[in-house]
């Protein structure tokens, strides 16, 4: 089936304010196993508006450090889209990343196959809601 075709879950949340969230399940592969979470959407449904995710074997200190605030408190405002309505998914880079970046975070320091499985988790997910997001980005206006 092709992907713009599929159903897939999303969550929609009701703020205080009336603002919506969009959550949608991210799962992929780590270096000992599966890694999985789920990323929230602003209204916008291109801005992050926040991230958890867990794992079931990552090397403690390691990969298992994305389970962890300080980690998952970097994708907090970042994009999936571009300017000109692109799908760009998140890069994790290796060292420190631009802090003027639509899309860039921090790896995790001696997480590499961990943060290339995160990366490739996000991307692969998320490419399969972006005719969604599309759709109710066009209905919004």
């Amino acid at each position: 089936m092709p992907r713009e075709e599929r159903a897939l879950p999303v969550f929609i949340g009701i703020l205080d304010n009336g603002e919506k969230r969009f959550v949608v399940p991210v799962e992929g592969k780590g270096l000992w196993g599966p890694i999985y979470g789920y990323v929230s959407f602003m209204q916008d449904l291109t801005s992050i508006s926040g991230t958890i995710f867990d794992h079931d074997g990552e090397t403690p200190g390691l990969g298992a450090e994305i389970n962890t605030d300080e980690f998952q408190d970097q994708f907090i405002g970042k994009k999936i889209f571009d300017e000109d309505g692109n799908f760009i998914s998140i890069i994790l880079v290796k060292g420190i990343a631009d802090p003027e970046s639509l899309n860039e975070v921090d790896a995790i320091s001696g997480g590499t196959l961990t943060s290339k499985g995160l990366e490739a988790m996000l991307y692969d997910c998320l490419l399969n809601y972006e005719t969604y997001f599309k759709n109710q980005k066009e209905l919004q206006k």
